[in-house]
């Protein structure tokens, strides 16, 4: 749809409405078009600057998305600590264990971690695992209601376990004194000790009867203590922690005992955790094996986490390529003049679809001369060079599966073969990791696209000589709310407002003036038709 630029249209942006509708009485001229198109002029610049306003709005829409993507990208992809970083060492490292040897006792050890002796270290069994210490009470009964004793419940107060208020006030487990009294129930005591800073779990077993306190941390050196006042009111007995102890052997070597407070034991690296007993271990009293089942023997293997390295990296390619596509489309499409913002007017004759059609169309080409664009759009198209310069190899780049796509107008696209990527992390993860993440003489591919980002869009300005980058100087960005007022496009925008200002003070001005006159007109006419009808009354 074209939208003429008729004169009423450049007016109606000035929202100039309490002109209409009225004409000389007298006269019989339309007094509010003809000071319309005194004003015309006018009113045409206050439309100019308007739509210069719009055009600038758009403007840093367009570097927003851009920059926005960049932003994005430095934090999700190329940041260490990224949730999807690529440049993350971990991400290439063979962290998928898997137990092998018996299926049984397999299914009984978890790995995780790295071991540079992996390979030569076997687990030969487990004898226990690891335990708290915990105190079990007396049984406590209560009298019922035939004369007989039944087993105290949570409900039941202290009172009735023959606790008294002296008893309850001078009680420490590991320390630790409740504020309880006698008319507290079992519930009651229960919550305070868990509450507590004792370290200790308490429950009550209704079925026996008794109070059991569990250390909150196991191994043999966990323990439940409680003092003289407690072990007189509780009248229980005390069990030792325990701690996890496996059998390893290195290269075939006899098994040796290694132990862990808690199930998961940490084997030169290697956390293994243990969920059952098995090996049949048999030992002297020196704590020497004299006896497994080697059958049960656990070894691990360890594999990099292809699916998940192939996605990321995947993923973060499209992320780049949209990126590409975007500065390439903007610095190729040139601007329609036949499409510009729309006035008050113009809109009003329009539908919703209409208008968003024509918008979309007049946004094209926005930042088609703009030259920080097209500068970061030749530092896009040049990116594989400087992977090399960086020391990265373009063969290990394409075995990898990583190149340049053939068509020079994408603006510099790289192109990823999924098939060649997975097979580079089965076979050799080590080498993904040096071309993704660089090593000590090179800097990784990573590491190379955010430097070439930096100059042009960063949220660490720190590392751009106090400078967040030659776009976002431009306009700003949304993900960094110290730019919103401190930027070209910002401070362009308010000399237009300024200007507005005063042309629409000016256009006040001028319609006053051609009121006041045409008021005068009014009067002067009204003056000269009374006089005629008083002339004409004398000769009637």
């Amino acid at each position: 749809m074209k939208v003429s630029d008729s004169s009423s249209s450049s007016t109606s942006s000035l929202g100039n409405t309490s002109l209409r509708g009225f004409s000389g009485l007298a006269s019989g001229l339309d007094r509010d078009a003809l000071i319309e198109q005194l004003t015309l002029n006018t009113s045409n610049k206050i439309t100019s600057i308007k739509q210069s306003v719009t055009k600038q709005e758009w403007r840093q829409e367009a570097y927003n998305s851009i920059t926005g993507k960049m932003l994005d990208m430095e934090d999700d992809y190329l940041s260490y600590s990224g949730k999807t970083s690529v440049v993350n060492n971990d991400l290439y490292k063979k962290s998928v264990i898997t137990a092998n040897g018996n299926s049984a006792s397999a299914s009984l050890l978890k790995a995780t971690g790295n071991s540079g002796v992996m390979d030569y270290l076997s687990i030969k069994g487990v004898s226990q695992l690891a335990s708290s210490a915990y105190y079990t009470s007396k049984k406590f009964t209560v009298s019922g209601e035939g004369g007989g004793e039944t087993a105290a419940s949570k409900s039941t107060k202290l009172s009735d376990l023959g606790f008294t208020d002296d008893q309850l006030s001078g009680m420490t487990i590991n320390g630790t004194s409740f504020s309880v009294t006698s008319e507290s129930t079992v519930n009651d005591l229960i919550s305070a000790i868990n509450n507590s800073d004792a370290g200790v779990k308490a429950t009550f077993v209704e079925s026996t009867g008794s109070f059991m306190f569990f250390d909150k941390d196991t191994g043999e050196d966990s323990s439940v203590e409680l003092n003289s006042d407690a072990e007189a009111m509780f009248g229980g007995t005390h069990t030792a922690g325990k701690d996890t102890i496996m059998y390893v052997s290195y290269g075939g070597s006899d098994p040796v005992a290694v132990k862990s407070s808690s199930n998961t034991v940490n084997v030169d690296g290697l956390k293994v955790t243990a969920s059952g007993i098995f090996g049949n271990i048999q030992t002297d009293s020196s704590g020497n094996v004299t006896s497994y089942d080697a059958s049960a023997s656990v070894s691990f293997t360890a594999t990099a986490n292809v699916d998940k390295a192939t996605e990321r990296v995947k993923e973060f390619i499209e992320a780049y390529n949209k990126l590409v596509d975007e500065v390439n489309t903007a610095v190729t499409t040139r601007p329609n003049r036949d499409y510009t913002p729309l006035t008050e007017d113009q809109e009003d004759e329009m539908t919703e679809a209409e208008i968003e059609k024509w918008n979309k169309k007049a946004k094209e080409g926005i930042l088609y001369n703009e030259n920080e664009v097209r500068d970061f759009s030749d530092t896009l198209h040049s990116m594989m060079s400087s992977f090399l310069g960086a020391g990265i190899s373009y063969a290990d780049l394409k075995e990898i599966g990583i190149t340049m796509t053939d068509d020079f107008a994408d603006g510099g696209q790289l192109k990823f073969d999924e098939e060649k990527f997975r097979a580079a992390m089965e076979s050799d993860p080590e080498k993904v990791e040096k071309v993704m993440c660089g090593s000590e003489d090179n800097k990784g591919l990573g590491s190379v696209i955010n430097t070439q980002f930096t100059p042009y869009a960063t949220r660490y300005a720190t590392r751009n000589g106090n400078s967040y980058g030659r776009l976002i100087e431009v306009a700003g960005s949304d993900k960094l709310t110290l730019t919103a007022n401190k930027n070209q496009i910002y401070n362009k925008i308010e000399e237009y407002n300024d200007q507005l200002e005063k042309w629409q003070s000016k256009l006040k001005t001028e319609e006053d003036r051609y009121i006041k006159q045409f008021t005068n007109l009014e009067k002067l006419i009204n003056s000269m038709n009374s006089q005629a009808n008083y002339l004409s009354g004398l000769f009637a």
